[in-house]
């Protein structure tokens, strides 16, 4: 698959109408974090697509490092932290709820780092092939891919929700496959992917909005899977 700025583009506008379908279905303020993913992932397309056009040229200079980091600002700083932390506001269980908010500890020590990092080292972006590659996060760059995929996919993993579970085993067997086919671009492929897979969240926020819409008296707190 070849990917450019107009691929980012389209994929951020496509996914963007997904997320805001999705927050018209929310049915408490618990549900926002989660709900807002989808918006949020397409947006973080369209700020790629702005990197490709600074490595392209096409932009200022100065426009093209505002999206990079925008862009990684996102995907390293914000979400192993953030997303953790929205599952765990709309899991029912209280023992799976406990083990979410363990990933969203170790998220966001993986967030802190991968911070100093863009702080501190010299972040970069370069095109390889028909991805971008982004660099900078510095010495533990292995060990803090592995701890951000554990605290990501792995909260997504223990939720007693359904499409919740196979969104993060999408996101775990896409991080796996991209690793054996082009390590080098894991950030700028698994973020897309990522992005195209949060549909599921819209189809799952759709089911809970009817079934409390079918249920009056349950309006106002979160709905079991």
């Amino acid at each position: 698959m070849c990917f450019s700025a107009e691929a980012d583009f389209a994929a951020g506008v496509v996914v963007g109408v997904i997320g805001v379908a999705t927050l018209t279905k929310v049915r408490h303020r618990r549900e926002v974090p989660l709900a807002l993913v989808p918006c949020a992932f397409a947006l973080h397309q369209i700020a790629q697509g702005f990197v490709w056009l600074g490595l392209d040229g096409q932009i200022s200079r100065s426009a093209g490092h505002f999206a990079l980091y925008a862009y990684v600002l996102y995907a390293w700083a914000l979400l192993p932290a953030y997303l953790p932390v929205a599952v765990a506001l709309v899991e029912p269980d209280a023992r799976r709820r406990r083990w979410t908010l363990a990933f969203a500890a170790l998220g966001t020590v993986v967030a802190g780092y991968l911070l100093w990092a863009i702080v501190h080292e010299s972040i970069s972006a370069g095109i390889v092939g028909h991805t971008i590659r982004y660099r900078g996060v510095g010495g533990l760059s292995g060990l803090a891919t592995v701890l951000y995929v554990i605290a990501t996919c792995g909260s997504l993993l223990v939720s007693s929700i359904r499409r919740v579970r196979v969104f993060g085993a999408a996101n775990l067997v896409a991080v796996v496959v991209i690793v054996w086919v082009e390590q080098n671009a894991l950030t700028s492929l698994w973020c897309t992917w990522a992005a195209v897979v949060s549909a599921l969240l819209y189809l799952e926020f759709s089911d809970r909005a009817g079934l409390a819409d079918s249920r009056p008296a349950d309006r106002g707190r979160i709905l079991p899977a």
